[in-house]
């Protein structure tokens, strides 16, 4: 590895906040393991090991794609793929003990049919106001008794998703309603699906009376909480580093980077770094983020480039080239955070992680014995 720039994965931190969500959690409330869109960027197989080791019984991804590769890497734990199956991975799934989403009772029939002679273990996804897949609630009690009908299927969960429950606390508490009624019709009509799940990360927090038979805490387990959380303390598990590559003294009045967006306005120490957008550091930081050099924060300046961008480090006359820097995460006692980038670009952390690219090696730090 010839480039320094790394995104720095603390495992450790995976096991802590792990362990901190299950401490907030009732006893018998699972911890599902969200691992999809490679673990938030994180690294879906390295992650998911390590949730394995610590005894997740039950990973969650988005695409069939991603349950493949995690069971190609030997994670044999269970996987949910909660977005849409076509029918040929059926077989694959009933297989390779990856359960499936349905979504109606067609779909259901569906995959009971591509099932064969085994039995597909499907969650049924309930609309209760996110407005995406799933059933709507009122149609939803009778599609899925129908469904726990069909040949070769076996309904084991039942879920649905907070369209808004960092914000809207009324909403919040109509979809938990409208989810708790779906419920209790099922178990009424003969249905008990072994797993019923609806709070996301923020619903740990905002909605604790739902952790109900299972939770999906997907950022928080990354330890970027989208509410305040100060009873489940986690921390930040990955961090974004590289070096100083080149540092230039620059006259005042002197362009820096692309669109000459940033003018000195003095005797300038520019520093090159090896990041840009194509490693996931956005334009939209521009001559707005800054990172962190000898303990000092060193702004941003002018345009990010495909593969570099600026520092100025004027006021911190030490800097040379190969001191470390870092973009996301702490150093020397400062830190910068994924969802302080995102506030800058009028985003969220989600997006800033899971946004670092490829050509960003990971490296895994894994402190415990």
């Amino acid at each position: 590895m010839y480039r320094p720039t790394v995104a720095e994965i603390d495992l450790t931190a995976i096991r802590d906040n792990l362990r901190a969500i299950r401490a907030f959690t009732p006893f018998k409330t699972q911890v599902i393991g969200v691992v999809k869109a490679d673990a938030y960027g994180h690294g879906a197989a390295r992650v998911a090991a390590v949730l394995e080791q610590e005894q997740v019984r039950l990973l969650a991804v988005a695409t069939p794609d991603e349950a493949v590769e995690l069971r190609e890497s030997d994670i044999t734990a269970e996987i949910l793929v909660l977005g849409n199956s076509p029918a040929d991975f059926v077989p694959y799934a009933v297989r390779n003990n990856v359960s499936l989403t349905t979504v109606n009772q067609a779909t259901t029939m569906t995959y009971g049919a591509a099932a064969g002679t085994h039995t597909v273990r499907l969650h049924y996804n309930v609309d209760t106001g996110m407005g995406r897949a799933g059933i709507l609630a009122d149609d939803a009690t009778d599609q899925i008794l129908h469904s726990a009908t069909v040949p070769h299927v076996s309904i084991v969960g039942v879920y649905s998703h907070f369209a808004c429950a960092e914000s809207d606390p009324a909403f919040t508490a109509l979809q938990t309603a409208r989810f708790a009624e779906v419920v209790r019709e099922l178990r009424a009509g003969g249905l008990q699906p072994a797993m019923v799940h609806l709070a996301n990360s923020a619903g740990l927090f905002t909605s604790p009376g739902v952790m109900l038979d299972g939770v999906r805490p997907g950022i928080l387990l990354y330890g970027c909480p989208p509410v305040p959380a100060l009873t489940c303390p986690v921390r930040p598990v990955l961090a974004l580093r590289t070096e100083l590559e080149i540092v230039k003294e620059l006259p005042a009045g002197h362009g820096i980077g692309y669109g000459r967006t940033f003018i000195t306005e003095r005797p300038t120490r520019m520093a090159l770094i090896p990041i840009g957008y194509a490693d996931g550091y956005l334009r939209g930081l521009s001559n707005k983020a800054h990172a962190i050099v000898r303990g000092r924060f060193a702004p941003i300046v002018g345009r990010i480039s495909m593969d570099v961008c600026a520092l100025d480090v004027t006021d911190i006359p030490a800097a040379v080239p190969g001191d470390p820097v870092t973009l996301i995460g702490e150093q020397d006692g400062l830190f910068v955070t994924a969802q302080e980038l995102g506030e800058l670009m009028g985003t969220i952390s989600y997006e800033v992680l899971i946004g670092i690219s490829k050509r960003v090696p990971r490296v895994y730090i894994d402190r415990s014995p």
